[in-house]
């Protein structure tokens, strides 16, 4: 008598809504990334690159990704398994927050700037719902693939922006002939002629804290993919991978120049090491040398940066000065959403360095739309981050990949702390897309 065979469960294949949805995210993101990394406020100022070259080398103005957003948003809920979601009430906090700021908008002393940014605020909140309603359990390898291309690029302009390109560029725009390529509103922004007079890279963003931004919220992430993607490769020449990309993305990072982002960095590193499967021995040994090896680095690297009397620590002071008087000034509704430029340009003082953001992303809630704006932006980060912890905890080898994601966010958000991301469609839109990712393996 023969003995019966167990039968092998079916392996299902990806619906087809899903993975359409996961290959039209990938490849929104792989765009996303490297031509959106201009602030969303400069969108009425940012000329369209004509050409083909131009198209391929230039920032593009942030409505063009608002465009490209909308069938990767509808495809998203289209793709959602509607009967079998669990919607948990905390998530709404993001919905909440979005519909402050039109509150806030009513009262807008430049409705301008306040649409733009309105706009710009729904996408955010639009790819968060997205990812959480079209991901329950869909693929994600091509969203990873396009993040990690992404990556790659952003890095390549990088390297070669340090490696003489900077240089290059700016022999070409001081003599005669480049001069003359630029516009008279381009020459006399403060902010491209330090950028283009430092040797502090940005690759394709408008900003090198901005690099330093997007290479926080995206490098975790792709180191795990990359070692993930590769399970038949010999262990040795893995490793080999993933310490020469994530040494070079490293490298980007402390060629941007950025103190916070260094910071922040080292802080993920010590939270990853903390987390990892290593004996409480060798992790207490290995987050000490790490801690006092960042640390003196940071000393060493910024010592004479911090004995100047004009840099970047004291404008930002500045800023936060004129916020902090906005907001005591208009508690309740704020001055409109992406306005605090107009509120600065009235408090400045005569040593105050010019500005566009507050360069703190909460104080700017505070300050464009309120206290009430900067209680439920904060809350819902803070809320819906505690929320996320234990669900992103890696559970071995295999599960980093939550983790690498929710390390990502989190440094983006310490990063706000300092710096404007939050209007940087690059990262603001990848930044919540992938917040509602984690956020749909909680339902």
């Amino acid at each position: 008598m023969g003995t019966k065979s167990k039968a092998v469960p079916a392996v299902s294949a990806p619906r087809l809504p899903s993975l359409v949805f996961a290959i039209l995210a990938g490849l929104f993101f792989y765009v996303a990334i490297i031509k959106f990394g201009n602030a969303v406020i400069l969108d009425s100022v940012v000329s369209p690159p004509v050409g083909f070259g131009a198209m391929l080398n230039e920032s593009w103005p942030a409505k063009w990704g608002f465009y490209l957003a909308i069938p990767v948003i509808v495809i998203g809920l289209w793709a959602a398994p509607w009967k079998q979601i669990k919607f948990r009430p905390v998530f709404l906090l993001p919905a909440l927050w979005l519909g402050w700021e039109f509150i806030s908008a009513t009262q807008s002393i430049n409705p301008a700037l306040t649409r733009q940014t309105l706009a710009h605020f729904t996408v955010c909140i639009a790819l968060f719902y997205a990812a959480y309603f079209g991901l329950q359990g869909g693929p994600t390898w091509p969203i990873w693939t396009g993040i990690g291309l992404a990556l790659c690029w952003v890095i390549r302009a990088g390297l070669q922006q340090h490696f003489g390109g900077l240089a290059s560029t700016r022999a070409f725009l001081n003599s005669p002939e480049g001069m003359a390529t630029l516009s008279e509103q381009t020459l006399k922004n403060p902010d491209f002629i330090k950028r283009l007079n430092s040797n502090r890279i940005f690759s394709t963003f408008m900003y090198p804290n901005t690099l330093a931004g997007g290479l926080i919220l995206t490098l975790p992430l792709t180191l795990v993919y990359m070692w993930q993607l590769t399970p038949k490769v010999r262990k040795p020449v893995r490793i080999g991978f993933v310490v020469i990309f994530g040494g070079a993305g490293l490298a980007c990072l402390y060629w941007s120049g950025s103190k916070a982002g260094w910071l922040v960095a080292l802080t993920l590193g010590l939270v990853a090491l903390w987390h990892s499967k290593l004996s409480l021995k060798w992790r207490r040994a290995l987050i000490s040398a790490v801690l006092v090896i960042g640390v003196a680095g940071f000393a060493i690297k910024y010592a004479a940066f911090f004995h100047k009397e004009r840099n970047s620590v004291g404008a930002r002071f500045g800023y936060w000065r004129a916020a902090l008087i906005v907001v005591k000034n208009h508690p309740w509704l704020g001055t409109g959403p992406g306005t605090f430029e107009i509120s600065y340009g009235k408090l400045m003082r005569p040593s105050d360095e010019p500005t566009k953001l507050c360069h703190d992303d909460y104080l700017q809630q505070a300050c464009d739309s309120g206290v009430p704006g900067f209680l439920l932006y904060a809350g819902a980060i803070i809320v819906i981050m505690a929320k996320l912890y234990r669900y992103s905890i890696p559970k071995n080898l295999s599960d980093w990949m939550p983790f690498a994601i929710y390390l990502g966010v989190l440094g983006m958000f310490l990063h706000s702390c300092v710096d404007f991301h939050l209007y940087i469609p690059a990262l603001a839109w990848t930044q919540f897309f992938l917040l509602g990712w984690l956020a749909q393996r909680v339902s």
